[in-house]
Order: C-alpha cells, then structure tokens, then sequence
C-alpha cells in the first residue's frame, strides 16, 4: 500500500482541520502536495482493514482521508472499498471533523480549440470547488448547455438533468448521476419532458429527492407543471401542477421537506420576473400540493435564494443585500450586507449542510481585478465573508450549484 498508508497514518496523526480554505496560495500547494502521495501498487488482502489494528480504530484513521484519495482507496481492497462507501465512513468524517465543503457548478467553459472569442458556441462544464482546501477541478464528462444540477440529500449524489444538447442546440431530457465520494457518472431514467430554464434543487429534509419545475417547453410555452426524481430508486413522478407559469424560476429546499419555486414569468411577459412563490409540501408521503407564498421574492431580478440553516436566504449584492426569511411574521430578516466588490450575485447555494452560504457573483471592476467573477463564502451567523480564491480556467458564468459534505 506503501504511500497510501503512510497519508493514512500522517493524516490520524495530525490535529484538527480548518473548516474552509481562504488561505495564501503557498499554503494551498503545499495542501495539495500532502494529499498527492502516490501508492506503490500493494494491496491488503481481505480481513483486517489494517493488520494489527481493530477495524474502529482503522476505520477512524481512513475516515480522516482527504477525499481525493478517496478513489484510490476504494482500489486497494475490497475492505476499502466497501469502507469508503458506508453510511459509517460518512459519519465518523463528520464526527471527527474532516468532511470536506464541495460545491459543484455548472459554468462555461473555454471550448476546446476555441479562440474565446466568441467564434465558436460556448461550452459547459461541471467544475468541483473543494471550500475546505482550496482545490477545484474539472468533473470528467460532457455537460450539456444550460444544464441544472442539483444535490440528492444523501450525502453522495449530485444530478445533473437537462440542458441543451451541445451540436443540435435543443433540449434534451438526459439525466446522469455522480457518485460524488467514488467519483463514477451512470446514466438516471430520462426527464419524463424535454424542457429548457426549469428550477431545479434538491428537497428539504434530505428525502433522496431532485425536483424539476416549470421552464419553458420546445415552442417557448412557459410550464406550470413539476416532477420528482427519486434517485436511488431511479424512478420520476409527476407532482401537481402550480398554480402559476414560471419560466426561469428559482428552486429551493424548504424547511421540513418538499421545495419552493419562486420568481419566474408567464408566456406573456417574457423576462418581466414576479415576485410570487409556491411552495410543494407532502414529498415524501408521494402526493402532496402546492401553496401560495405571495409576494415572496425580494428583487426577483437581482436576487438569489439558498437553503442556509434550514431557511431560505435571500442573497444580492450591495448594504442589506443578505436577508432570512421569518416564515411567522412572514418578513425578510435583515442578516448581513452583500460581498464585498460584487456588482450581482449570479448564484448562491448553502454549504456544510446548510452552516454558509457560497456565493458566485460579478465583480463591480473587472478590468482592475483581472477577472469578472468572484466568489465568497460566508458562516450562517453573519460573520464577515471570506473571499474564495478562483484559479484561471473556472471564471466562466455559473447556471447551476449544488453543495454536498463529503
């Protein structure tokens, strides 16, 4: 096993962890020089997870892992392999405080021999920003246009559904799934419908789910209609209709279970966002319905909502530009402002199960900072934002983000 146990006993050995990564870009190449060790090929045979150590106590050391060794773990054996993907593995990470931030993007991306200049079509990509040390990277596997993503709620799985199919430039229904901690794609049942700028999200309470609702369909025809993608079942289900149409509306987690869709615009007014919201309660029990929000959406053009401590977050740019909302009172809460030098907070999505909230937006002066987006990190007590460092290569538009604790 050589140098991969040797990380395994250097990382039992060290003391705790920063939670996030803000640190100089030194310490960043050193972070990932420690996690680079290669193995020499040996292989434990089955029995012990380590000779001469009670299977807890390994199983305490391999939990403290980073995670980008989690894939070569899985390949020394299949005591590793069925340890690193156990519900068991996953809580003792969190218990002894090594999980691992990573939010997962939608972006363009340079096209592969393409000038930048616009003379070829555009390209997506899934890109994995690591919060806790400070690593994105490239997700191999093609991504259509336009595509949303969206995080399973179990701790493992983000779906990537929908978009535009990159050479015939209409919607696709494909969906495909990543095993985020064994780093492998398969292929989910398709969209029951091909639609394009439909909400999508994960559910609140963790119920397995993906929801999909409204967008527009192949003549433009803005939809009311929403499905259910449980994943591990790999099996789709129609909800109820909403009560309004809603092209380009914003998903987001609710408290308690189901989701919110909110903002959007009808047929008829093409880009003139509105304020309601509808609010899917009753996912788990399979049927359910949908409620009236109201006048829900803050700015509906200039804002963005996250799942942030089990609550909505209404996030902008500019004093005031963080608010909660106080489903009692039903009011916006001022929490905090906007961050710093961001002209428009393009997305947002709640990190470390909802502890922050990460933030992806347009910097004000982009010509003085070198690039036209940024990216920021704030905890859900309303501590100051901590800026997050975005190499060259991932400043590309952002469509879609989803966050899991690995």
């Amino acid at each position: 096993m050589g140098g991969l146990k040797q990380e395994v006993e250097d990382v039992y050995a060290a003391s705790g962890r920063t939670r996030y990564c803000y640190s100089s870009k030194d310490k960043q190449q050193e972070r990932a020089m420690a996690m680079g060790a290669e193995e020499d090929g040996g292989r434990l045979e089955m029995g012990e997870l380590i000779p001469g150590l009670p299977d807890d106590v390994a199983m305490e050391c391999l939990a403290r892992v980073p995670s980008r060794s989690h894939r070569r773990m899985r390949r020394v054996c299949r005591g590793w392999r069925g340890a690193v993907g156990s519900p068991e593995f996953r809580w003792r990470r969190r218990a002894a405080g090594a999980a691992e931030d990573v939010v997962f993007l939608v972006q363009t991306a340079p096209p592969a021999g393409g000038d930048g200049k616009g003379s070829t079509p555009p390209e997506c990509a899934l890109a994995a920003a690591n919060l806790t040390t400070g690593e994105w990277r490239r997700v191999k596997g093609p991504v259509p246009l336009f595509a949303q993503c969206a995080a399973a709620g179990d701790g493992r799985h983000v779906a990537v559904v929908g978009g535009w199919d990159p050479d015939t430039l209409r919607p696709t229904s494909d969906v495909r799934v990543l095993d985020v901690p064994a780093g492998t794609w398969r292929r989910g049942r398709p969209m029951p419908d091909s639609r394009s700028f439909f909400g999508c999200s994960g559910g609140g309470g963790g119920d397995g789910c993906v929801y999909v609702a409204g967008g527009h369909d192949v003549s433009k025809n803005a939809l009311r209609s929403a499905f259910a993608y449980a994943v591990a079942a790999d099996a789709w289900r129609a909800l109820p209709g909403m009560a309004e149409e809603r092209d380009e509306p914003q998903l987001v987690a609710a408290h308690g279970g189901g989701v919110i869709a909110a903002s959007g615009y009808p047929t008829e007014a093409q880009g003139a966002f509105k304020r309601t919201a509808e609010r899917y309660v009753g996912a788990a029990a399979g049927g359910g319905a949908w409620t009236d929000e109201g006048d829900f959406v803050p700015d509906a053009a200039e804002t963005c909502l996250a799942s942030v401590r089990g609550n909505v977050w209404a996030v902008g740019a500019g004093r005031g530009g963080v608010r909660e909302w106080d489903g009692a009172a039903r009011a916006w809460r001022e929490v905090a402002d906007g961050p710093p030098g961001v002209e428009k907070c393009v997305k947002a999505v709640g990190v470390g199960e909802g502890a922050a909230v990460f933030v992806f937006g347009t910097v004000a002066d982009g010509a003085a900072e070198g690039s036209k987006y940024s990216a920021w990190v704030m905890e859900a007590g309303g501590d100051p934002w901590k800026r997050v460092p975005v190499p060259s290569g991932f400043g590309g538009f952002v469509y879609s983000a989803a966050a899991v604790l690995i």
